[in-house]
């Protein structure tokens, strides 16, 4: 494979990656931000009831550990969003609905996490566009003098340090 299909190849996988951390992300804010709200709710409607303030606190670290795992693609919070999510089975009614996909959701950032930390190791990685690599290129061949110009830099430099002939 050429360095142009491998960059777009590259540069494809890297779409699908920040794709899927942000429909994930997204999810995570919603389902979770709305079940804080409605647990929330329920609670002030309840007059304070433990049930619902642990139900806050469960969904706010699912919340939090589902997005962190996502955003900054460390595995650890993924895998702790899927535990939390586990733990809300035993206190609320609609966790059974978005559990499977919460743990659906870690093993898959694990996955992707895995194939961006591959990418991330791969030339050219931000963008993955053969033009850089070019520019890059360009800019080491103009650091390198060929030998004619070396040749006339030191004529040059010969010729101003012995002076002028008006001199003598």
């Amino acid at each position: 494979m050429n360095y142009e299909q491998e960059c777009s190849h590259n540069r494809m996988m890297l779409k699908r990656c920040k794709c899927f951390y942000n429909i994930a992300s997204v999810f995570y804010i919603l389902v979770y931000g709305l079940s804080i709200f409605t647990s929330a709710y329920f609670m002030i409607l309840a007059m304070f009831d433990l049930v619902y303030v642990k139900l806050i606190f469960l969904n706010a670290g699912i919340l939090a550990t589902g997005f962190i795992g996502v955003y900054q693609k460390k595995d650890i919070f993924s895998i702790a969003a899927s535990a939390l999510a586990i733990i809300d089975l035993f206190f609320s009614r609609f966790a059974g609905l978005f559990t499977p996909i919460v743990i659906i959701l870690s093993v898959l950032s694990i996955i992707v996490n895995r194939k961006y930390n591959w990418l991330t190791q791969q030339d050219g990685f931000p963008y993955f566009n053969t033009r850089f690599r070019d520019q890059e290129l360009d800019r080491v061949q103009w650091n390198i003098k060929d030998p004619y110009q070396q040749n006339y830099e030191e004529i040059k430099k010969r010729s101003n340090n012995s002076g002028n002939m008006d001199e003598l």
